[in-house]
């Protein structure tokens, strides 16, 4: 465990390093003052060279608690490791720089910065990229080999699911699609003419999920309506399953497992985009066309978790039901999207269904499988995550209440942390706190909760449970 736990913090701070070498360089052009940078920079490069060499070429086969374990200190680690950057250069207290720096790397988005300078968001940018990646990365080699929540194992062709799959073959499998489809849309928005800060932060909220954007993009997405439709589609791009991207890329679209809950995500936000687009009506004085883009893209964020882009009182003037409904359903499986999933509101509808149809003919015979609804140890991981989702909803209700004015501004923050949708509470329009002015504990309560949405919810419970029986 500690080998496979050491390999993975080297490569957490690794990147991490990297990243702030890119934020010092930025900083230096813009004549912000790159020290911090840096410095942190140098000891996250450090520290990835130590630990890498201390485990060498030791042999690692990690158990599912162990990767799980794993990714539960990256999650914390590298936000640590970021958090003095922030608070230096953003001028934040630590404990909200740290989790600002987890809303970051979790593409959660919550954040109490309305300025800075150009180097920090291009350091939150290049942390919620990373998130993004690393959370696909996290659900392909460990969550879904061991069985979280009822994530469907399909790509391992392994005969034991006791182990998690090797994550450097997982990464230069995926991560090329994902940084190509955040090139692309880099490209995209630079011919449209905005500028590489814009169109680069911009980029990278939209493939990860994420929503920390300067003014200047968020200006961006205001006062005009192109980059609007053209961040759309890859919206639904980070909603959708990395696995399908691939069948879509080799042409092996139609013997993609995910293919009819990519499709369902996508006739969802068109359904959705309508009914957002006909509630704004009364309140708009725009145009049918300006308003149908307006609600088509507020879908398209909301079911990817994202958040980004809705006019100022947008979420404030949608029913507050279906707004928290739609974050806390989410996106598909594999994809940086936060929720429940698609796929597994799916597999509960179907076994509802089977389960009804046995009540009315208890003789006829069905057919029975995961994407049918699934059946044995896998549906239970379903209804155990589901389950679990709305458990950790409460206590989030509970432990950020102190400090925030009603219920509702309760409900929302819950929902905004676990579904990793941060724009939901700070864009609600009603004027709330920031979550990193609250008290202590319900910052820290906050951070745990944007990880556990990561870890599926329930793979925060796998870690806690082996803690408490090792005690």
């Amino acid at each position: 465990m500690m080998i496979h736990a050491a390999r993975l913090l080297a490569g957490a701070f690794a990147a991490t390093g990297l990243m702030s070498l890119i934020a010092a360089l930025v900083a230096a052009r813009t004549g912000t003052g790159p020290a911090v940078f840096v410095g942190t920079s140098a000891v996250c490069l450090f520290l990835a060279g130590a630990l890498r060499f201390s485990v060498g070429g030791a042999p690692s086969r990690p158990g599912r608690a162990h990767g799980i374990s794993s990714l539960l200190l990256v999650w914390f680690v590298v936000p640590l490791a970021s958090m003095p950057a922030i608070a230096a250069v953003s001028g934040l207290p630590p404990l909200a720089a740290f989790l600002e720096a987890v809303s970051a790397f979790t593409t959660t988005g919550a954040t109490s910065l309305t300025r800075g300078p150009v180097s920090l968001f291009v350091f939150l940018a290049l942390l919620q990229w990373a998130g993004g990646l690393f959370t696909i990365i996290s659900a392909l080699t460990t969550l879904a080999p061991a069985g979280i929540g009822g994530l469907p194992d399909r790509a391992c062709g392994r005969e034991t699911t006791l182990d998690a799959v090797e994550i450097g073959g997982v990464v230069r499998e995926m991560a090329p699609i994902y940084a190509a489809g955040t090139l692309l849309l880099i490209l995209v928005l630079l011919l449209d003419g905005q500028s590489f800060y814009v169109a680069f932060t911009l980029a990278t909220a939209a493939t990860s999920a994420g929503a920390h954007l300067p003014p200047e993009a968020q200006i961006a997405l205001t006062v005009d309506a192109a980059p609007k439709w053209l961040v759309l589609p890859f919206l639904l791009w980070s909603a959708t399953s990395i696995r399908w991207h691939r069948a879509l890329l080799t042409r092996r679209i139609h013997a993609a497992p995910e293919q009819p809950e990519s499709l369902l995500l996508i006739g969802w936000v068109l359904m959705l985009g309508v009914l957002i687009a006909a509630l704004l009506v009364p309140a708009s004085d725009q145009g049918t066309l300006d308003v149908v883009r307006d609600g088509l893209f507020s879908a398209a964020s909301l079911v990817a978790t994202s958040g980004i882009g809705p006019p100022d009182g947008t979420y404030a003037a949608l029913p507050a039901g279906l707004v928290l409904g739609v974050v806390l359903l989410g996106g598909g499986m594999f994809s940086a999207a936060g929720g429940l999933k698609m796929l597994r509101l799916r597999a509960i509808v179907l076994r509802i269904r089977g389960d009804l149809t046995r009540l009315v003919s208890p003789n006829l015979v069905q057919p029975a499988a995961l994407a049918e609804g699934g059946v044995g140890s896998a549906m239970r991981g379903v209804w155990i995550g589901t389950a679990m989702l709305f458990v950790v909803y409460g206590l989030c209700v509970i432990a950020l209440s102190p400090g925030l004015p009603n219920f509702a501004a309760a409900l929302t923050a819950a929902a905004a942390v676990v579904a990793n949708c941060g724009p939901v509470y700070d864009a609600a329009g009603q004027g709330w706190p920031a979550l990193g002015t609250l008290p202590a504990g319900s910052v820290i309560a906050a951070a745990l909760g944007m990880v556990a949405g990561r870890l599926e919810i329930i793979g925060m419970f796998v870690v806690v449970h082996l803690a408490m029986w090792r005690i």
